[in-house]
């Protein structure tokens, strides 16, 4: 395991759709009735109405407007390594004493986005996939991206749509005492179970991974470290991750102690809203967010509105593909990919994936490797030391070097995709444990597709319960990672 960031979204449901799963808890505190008086029977009041919760704060903290590239098929050179579009980052700050536990992409939604020429820029317009959070939930940014960019002389975007994510109304610590940092070691936090995993130490610290679920993690607001006399021990998170319901936690404590009293401060009260915005943004991001129950925003100032200088009226064109990518239906799209990735051939597979998400793809194939060690853990450190050590000459080869959770056009700069990709398939197919299926365990969409539905260069369909979609672009079928 070699990840570094706080929220990260990894393979799930079979294909690397890096979407995020909203926690669903339910019960309201109901006022306690009034009781009348008077002879007879006593008549109880209604409940007290319970004030609304406080919704968080949206509000517009940058821009980012993306022309087309240059060289071959315009994309050779690209401005910031980005494709043509147009991105505004929200930035979302919780109501006092309130903590964003996770934000939900796909049940997020934009449902305007037009520049103050009246030009909508709505085209594929979606929540980004990698949404921040502050360690300590208080805020969190997400991005708004759409392909088409602002009209010649435009000076303001607005963005108007709702961000679907799970809030905490505070939280908890929970202390375990005497922990063994050995691997294996097993542990309850309140209802809970982990496991301790790789354990390592250097001249004055020792590194510690947790084994436990995804919906465990996304409870954990913070752990902190406590020796024999109580004292607290300096620790930083240093990565966590997830991958179907498996998941890490790692952390680096300044401590040499083997046993710790461990304390994990654990989110409560887990609501799941869905925050409106209606957000103005110019050059100088000078107008805020509001709600939208809020009043309008002014409007932004000449000075802090600067023009965007040379941004098309047009659209962005859609990818140019190459003869033999894609497919002919959306059946076949996902054919392909199932005997592509079962033969090793990672152009193959990566031919029927949008040209633009096939990067995100292959971040997706880097965790499905990365978290490999987690199902070894069980058969203890003889088990996963030599398979890690195989990950990281598997790695080396092919100039990959984390923290893995970073933007796929960083983590992909000096690789060869498709040979990445061939290589990863073999490698996972060679380590499925005995009695199981090989396709079980390749990032790709399992089953056939079912209840397809075209609209125009659209398509949705359901694959293994999940929707699927996809795109068409010169005739030929594409799966998208939305």
């Amino acid at each position: 395991m070699r990840t570094s960031s706080r929220r990260s979204q990894f393979v799930s449901g079979g294909i690397s759709l890096f979407c995020t799963t909203v926690m669903l808890t339910g019960g309201a505190s109901i006022a306690a009735a009034q009781q009348g008086r008077g002879r007879g029977a006593q008549r109880p009041a209604a409940p007290a109405a319970q004030p609304p919760a406080p919704q968080p704060q949206v509000s517009a903290m940058a821009i980012r407007v993306v022309g087309p590239g240059l060289g071959a098929n315009g994309s050779e050179l690209r401005p910031f390594n980005e494709s043509p579009g147009t991105t505004v980052a929200l930035a979302i700050v919780a109501p006092r004493g309130n903590g964003i536990v996770q934000i939900d992409s796909h049940a997020s939604q934009v449902d305007a986005l037009s520049d103050d020429k009246g030009q909508s820029l709505l085209e594929e317009g979606r929540i980004g996939s990698f949404p921040k959070i502050a360690e300590d939930g208080s805020a969190a940014i997400v991005e708004v991206e759409v392909r088409a960019r602002p009209s010649t002389g435009a000076a303001t975007l607005s963005v108007q749509g709702s961000i679907a994510m799970t809030m905490a109304g505070g939280a908890k610590p929970v202390r375990v005492a005497n922990v063994r940092l050995v691997e294996g070691q097993a542990l309850k936090v309140g209802t809970a179970s982990m496991t301790i995993g790789d354990v390592s130490t250097d001249e004055d610290s020792t590194k510690i991974t947790f084994g436990l679920t995804r919906t465990v993690l996304n409870t954990i607001r913070e752990v902190r470290f406590f020796d024999a006399k109580n004292t607290a021990i300096e620790a930083r998170r240093t990565g966590s991750g997830y991958m179907n319901e498996k998941a890490e936690l790692q952390y680096s404590a300044k401590t040499k102690d083997k046993a710790v009293a461990i304390e994990f401060e654990i989110w409560q009260n887990l609501r799941t809203v869905k925050t409106p915005f209606n957000v103005q943004a110019g050059l100088g991001v000078a107008a805020g967010g509001r709600t939208s129950e809020t009043s309008e925003a002014p409007a932004a100032s000449k000075s802090g509105s600067a023009r965007t200088a040379d941004a098309s009226a047009a659209p962005a064109p859609p990818p140019v593909i190459t003869p033999g990518e894609g497919a002919d239906s959306v059946e076949n799209v996902i054919k392909q990919m199932q005997t592509a990735a079962l033969a090793g051939k990672g152009a193959q597979v990566l031919s029927v994936i949008y040209p633009t998400e096939r990067a995100t793809y292959a971040q997706g194939v880097v965790m499905a490797l990365a978290f490999l060690p987690m199902g070894s853990i069980g058969g203890g450190e003889k088990a996963v030391e030599p398979l890690q050590k195989e990950l990281d000459v598997f790695f080396d080869k092919h100039h990959l070097k984390p923290p893995f959770v970073r933007e796929p056009s960083d983590l992909f700069k000096d690789v060869d995709l498709p040979a990445f990709v061939s290589d990863a398939m073999l490698f996972l197919k060679s380590h499925v444990k005995k009695g199981d299926k090989p396709a079980d365990a390749l990032p790709v969409p399992s089953g056939r597709p079912e209840n397809v539905s075209v609209t125009g260069d659209a398509a949705v369909a359901t694959l293994s319960s999940k929707e699927i979609k996809f795109s068409k672009v010169s005739g030929r079928w594409f799966i998208r990672l939305e």
